[in-house]
């Protein structure tokens, strides 16, 4: 099994906001080669005060943090097949671990490649934080379009990062384990699968120790990122919920919130970063300077 390793630092500045004009309400258009629906999301601005400061992805993209998950998405693309395996839980033991960080921060770094949009889902119905790390406000989310209140299209938020849509969870529902288990929730999976080659879906999912809801939801996912948080995470309470999994296709361990210590080759990715900076500073687009795996 492959490991993932090294994620998340401090932050401090958020990148300039995306300057398009915003749409309140997203739409739906129907594709005229078939009958099957094709989505399209609202957009909206970041307020960069409300931006969680942990979202290093945003908030300080040439950090040492933030170069990890660019060295993720590497592993990611090779071990999905570019794109084959395309729709991925991000899951962790237990609370407090920092999945929802590492899927957001994950798919903001896999949206600001070129060839690739990506789709965070909120799907962690019973305690949703996807929206109030990003700082928006959404009426309505995955709760309410399993529920058959709302349309896909009504819920889905584009933020104006890179190719990123995100669908929030909505209000936490009585029955979150069987909306994640229902077969519409099967069936949008399936259509968000196949509709584009070029996306991958990114799931929140609930603590696989806590609730049935993520052994509900990969039943229907492709993979399965497993986060561990250095100095916090039990190797017994890890077991206990990777033996929950077993049989479904572990991609990897994020090692999450690793100390400054492990961190190795400093003084050289400073000098990297320098540079990157400089050519910012020369008037190159410093947003989307990377570094390819």
């Amino acid at each position: 099994m492959s490991r993932i390793e090294k994620a998340l630092e401090k932050a401090v500045k958020m990148r300039e906001a995306a300057k398009e004009p915003v749409s309140s309400e997203g739409t739906i258009t129907h594709d005229t080669k078939d009958a099957h629906p094709v989505f399209e999301a609202g957009t909206s601005f970041l307020d960069a005060a409300s931006v969680d400061r942990h979202l290093i992805c945003i908030t300080e993209p040439y950090s040492l943090a933030a170069e990890q998950y660019k060295k993720m998405r590497a592993q990611i693309l090779k071990a999905t097949d570019n794109g084959v395996l395309n729709t991925i839980m991000v899951a962790s033991s237990d609370m407090q671990e920092g999945k929802t960080i590492t899927a957001i921060n994950l798919a903001v770094t896999m949206a600001s490649a070129v060839d690739y949009t990506v789709l965070l889902v909120d799907a962690d119905l019973r305690n949703p934080s996807i929206h109030k790390y990003l700082g928006i406000k959404p009426e309505y989310g995955l709760s309410d379009y399993l529920a058959g209140k709302v349309k896909i299209s009504d819920v889905l938020i584009k933020p104006g990062i890179g190719n990123l849509i995100v669908l929030p969870a909505g209000e936490p529902p009585q029955n979150p384990a069987e909306l994640l288990s229902s077969e519409r929730m099967k069936n949008l999976v399936q259509e968000l699968k196949v509709r584009y080659k070029d996306r991958y879906v990114i799931f929140d999912s609930s603590p696989i120790l806590l609730t049935a809801d993520s052994l509900s939801l990969c039943n229907f996912l492709d993979g399965i990122l497993f986060v561990i948080q250095a100095a916090h995470t039990s190797e017994k309470t890890a077991t206990k919920a990777l033996s929950l999994i077993k049989g479904h296709n572990v991609l990897g361990i994020v090692f999450n919130n690793a100390p400054n210590f492990l961190m190795k080759n400093l003084y050289s990715y400073n000098y990297y970063r320098y540079e990157a900076k400089t050519n910012k500073s020369n008037g190159n687009n410093g947003g989307n300077v990377e570094e390819k795996s």
